[in-house]
């Protein structure tokens, strides 16, 4: 245990975002040991452990170098930033105002300002793309200076909040050594859905509920890319939909030209313009999923199939998951043998578990439907030279819901009732 201490307080780090980290952490010979490393260094913090796509999603784009719109070159060039102009700009006023003032038509910014650490630099983009401020405490005063001068006094004070709550539960020891890593996450999805609501064409403003701001920076927060849908523009940004979206990314890149159903028709001044013929209330859901992650208060239970298909069409796993999630906590509005088929086409297998509890739990109102009969059928059907003592796939799973779920009298009659099925089928299962 001190030895651990010795070695974390002198400089060693132990980073569970490493294969070697973590194993360290959930490989620890003691729970104090363990303890230490959660408690006292922080080394798992809740977004490590969510680890959710939207959060992967904004280190991509932190990372991304292919979309970026400009450069920060700091000390004499020795450290270059590449970022995105839509973002800065949403996420910060202090940005906002540069790129809409001093640097307006500026491409490369030079900081030779020798106060401007360039690590606090990386951390400030950290901050403005994910919400997340992460930083070792010995660069604590200037990452705060940095911070400052942005105009970010807000987030300073919840900083220094938080070191001191860690004082409190910590050793002395480890603030006078500065190992200590601080962390803090906070909210982005307001701001991305600002930049969300700056994309959509007129049809869809909403002065009751959007900023009083939303116009004039739809004049402002200017996008790379136009879809045209039903006559109507949606002004986006190549870099949200290529990350997102692998089909987007192929789109960008001139492989889909021969399509008829997505093709560009022209470029000017570098934004390229596309036809996409789908509907255009699904197309803004998507949209709206891009950019926020979240479609709750937009979409309703008749949009959520088309748009749970559309999101196959365009590669967007984690959209199809979330219609997913939404149909199965719905289950009992929708027909759960059609949501079985789509289930199976689109790789759904906890949906197509709901759906067949569904039928299993409602037996009695499935069992002498003739679209029940015939999933029955296509099933015992889809085993090749299958044999008597062969099962089938939807009449297994739904025994094993009702063994799990029934009384005993309960289960008796319900099997009778699938063997009488299979019967009047001329099939054995």
């Amino acid at each position: 245990m001190e030895v651990v201490r010795f070695l974390l307080e002198h400089g060693a780090k132990c980073d569970v975002k490493t294969f070697d980290g973590e194993r360290c952490v959930y490989g620890a010979l003691t729970d104090d040991i363990r303890k230490l490393l959660l408690k006292e260094y922080n080394v798992i913090n809740k977004k490590i452990i969510r680890r959710n796509d939207y959060d992967e999603f904004l280190r991509k784009l932190l990372n991304d170098t292919k979309y970026t719109d400009i450069i920060f070159k700091i000390h004499n060039n020795r450290y270059q930033f590449r970022a995105h102009r839509c973002i800065l700009m949403i996420r910060s006023k202090y940005f906002y105002k540069k790129f809409l003032g001093k640097w307006k038509d500026k491409h490369i910014i030079h900081i030779d300002n020798k106060q401007v650490n360039p690590d606090a630099f990386q951390i400030l983009l950290q901050y403005l793309y994910t919400g997340i401020v992460e930083f070792s405490f010995k660069i604590h005063d200037d990452v705060c200076r940095l911070f400052r001068q942005c105009h970010l006094n807000k987030i300073n004070e919840m900083i220094d909040c938080h070191i001191q709550e860690l004082q409190k539960k910590s050793r002395s020891s480890m603030f006078r050594n500065k190992n200590v890593t601080i962390f803090l996450d906070f909210p982005v999805s307001l701001d991305y859905r600002k930049l969300y609501r700056t994309t959509l064409p007129e049809e869809f403003s909403d002065p009751d509920n959007d900023d009083e701001n939303i116009e004039s920076m739809k004049q402002t927060i200017t996008g790379d890319v136009v879809f045209q849908i039903e006559n109507q523009q949606f002004n986006c940004h190549k870099l949200f939909f290529a990350i997102r979206s692998d089909y987007f990314a192929a789109l960008f890149c001139d492989h889909f030209q021969e399509s008829l159903d997505h093709r560009k028709i022209q470029t000017i001044d570098k934004i390229d313009k596309f036809i996409i013929n789908d509907r255009i209330d699904l197309f803004r859901l998507l949209t709206c999923f891009i950019y926020t992650n979240n479609i709750d208060n937009d979409i309703t239970l008749d949009q959520v199939c088309d748009l749970l298909y559309a999101s196959d069409v365009y590669l967007i796993e984690s959209l199809k998951r979330y219609c997913a999630t939404i149909i199965g906590t719905n289950i009992g509005n929708f027909n759960p043998i059609d949501i079985i088929k789509w289930s199976r086409i689109l790789n759904l297998p906890k949906l197509e578990a709901i759906a067949t509890q569904y039928i299993a739990d409602n037996l009695k109102n499935f069992i002498n439907e003739n679209d029940f009969k015939k999933l029955v059928i296509d099933d015992a059907q889809s085993v090749r030279q299958r044999q008597e003592t062969d099962t089938i796939d939807i009449i297994d799973d739904i025994r094993y819901y009702l063994s799990i779920n029934s009384t005993k009298k309960d289960l008796q009659y319900e099997f009778q009732q699938i063997d009488l099925l299979l019967q009047s089928l001329e099939l054995d299962a």
